[in-house]
């Protein structure tokens, strides 16, 4: 251990992780990933865990166990605060369901990086808070599930359709509607118990279009298999109200709901502005230089969902993705090491892939990109193993080359077959 300096990575997501298992096992680096789960999934699936329908024995790892395969320290707490002057964090946590916890303690570090992700914020929108399900981690895709069983298993047993509305049209809520439409023909409606038409799923969308901010040829091929698997959709909807059995909008128009999904949107983590005096933007993000340094201390590092990044030249920050932490994890795992030894890395570069889907028997769809212009619109076969390959390519780099080969080709061998519809961006 001597003469190595030590990382601390806050926060196990799909760029913390990486990163954690690209920096594990080198002579120079002693890297600690702390979270306050045990375990660790690709957020980007968090509607099938909601829905019921995941279909990989790999998509929730435990850290303890990647630590190990991988040569990272894990520390499972939740950070409360940072010292930059002494370079520590302080933990609490974790606790028992019967109350009994760890002891709070704190963790230097020579290099600190954030990466504590983001939470669907609701706009001070009256009765979400209350009412709504949002989907930010393991624990809301677990409630939602049960109280999803539990509206289908009432609409058997009733005749009358379970009404599910989905507020905000981007990745989480697109996909989950087509998620639910699945379980319902695949599970309960197999049997012939059932009414035919046991589930009515609509999603609002605040804005004049579905998916603001897609290219309109991805857009448009949505919009079609949403129709094909009977989701109605509404946009200029703009939410004044969540109520235990209705979703309200501004215009006074009230839409029945067995289960409110609230989905409009990400920020940045309400705790990061408690846990040290960074520059913020309006989102609840941390604003970082070209080598996702902070301004407070260049030892702090920023990526993923946590960071307000703005490439040289861009009007915007980059959108909070999954891609975008995965290509940050990857520059960091290189840049570390280097600042470390005294060394000026490049800077960061963004490369804007596009987004892809696989939408089941709706059938598939994607956009790849060119350079920084995403224009060719693939379809079928071709979009679905694209897709794939995306969460492959994380569980190769989270296991490594020989462990991570093994267990993926065995995952394809025999994975829980599921209806997914899938999109990345």
């Amino acid at each position: 251990m001597a003469g190595r300096q030590r990382v601390l990575i806050l926060g196990g997501g799909a760029g913390g992780s990486e990163l954690a298992a690209r920096l594990g096992n080198r002579d120079d680096v002693t890297a600690t990933l702390v979270d306050r789960q045990p375990s660790h999934l690709w957020k980007p699936r968090l509607h099938e865990f909601a829905a019921g329908t995941i279909d990989s024995t790999l998509s929730e790892l435990s850290y303890y166990m990647i630590a190990r395969m991988r040569g990272f320290e894990f520390e499972q707490g939740t950070v409360t605060k940072i010292d930059p002057a002494r370079k520590t964090v302080h933990l609490v946590g974790p606790e028992s369901p019967d109350g009994h916890g760890a002891a709070p303690r704190d963790l230097s570090y020579d290099r600190l990086v954030l990466a504590l992700g983001g939470v669907t914020p609701d706009f001070g929108t009256q009765g979400v808070a209350e009412h709504a399900v949002r989907l930010d981690e393991r624990g809301d895709a677990d409630r939602f599930r049960a109280r999803f069983i539990a509206a289908m298993i009432g609409a058997r047993e009733t005749g009358r359709p379970a009404r599910v509305v989905i507020v905000g049209s981007g990745a989480t809520g697109t996909e989950l509607a087509a998620n639910l439409r699945q379980v319902e023909a695949g599970f309960f409606r197999a049997d012939g118990r059932a009414p035919r038409d046991m589930l009515e799923i609509l999603i609002a969308e605040a804005a004049s279009q579905l998916m603001p901010g897609a290219e309109a040829a991805l857009r448009q091929s949505v919009e079609e298999r949403l129709a094909t698997l009977e989701i109605d959709t509404l946009t200029n909807a703009k939410i004044a109200e969540i109520t235990a059995d209705e979703v309200i909008s501004a215009d006074g128009t009230r839409y029945p709901a067995d289960i409110s999904v609230w989905a409009a949107g990400l920020v940045g983590n309400p705790c990061l502005a408690e846990l040290a005096d960074f520059d913020m933007d309006p989102k609840g993000r941390i604003v970082v230089d070209s080598r996702l340094r902070t301004a407070l201390d260049p030892s702090i590092q920023i990526f993923g969902d946590a960071a307000c990044f703005t490439p040289e030249g861009a009007d915007a920050a980059l959108p909070p993705t999954a891609q975008c932490a995965s290509q940050q994890a990857e520059y960091l795992g290189s840049a570390i090491p280097k600042l470390l030894a005294g060394e000026e890395p490049g800077p960061f570069r963004y490369d804007d892939r596009g987004r892809l889907l696989s939408l089941a028997r709706a059938g598939s769809v994607g956009q790849i990109g060119f350079g920084r212009k995403s224009d060719f619109l693939v379809k079928g076969k071709f979009a679905n193993a694209a897709y794939k390959s995306l969460q492959r390519h994380h569980q190769w780099t989270l296991l490594g080359p020989l462990r991570g080969g093994v267990a993926i080709f065995a995952d394809w061998l025999s994975p829980a077959k599921g209806a997914q519809l899938k999109l990345h961006g």
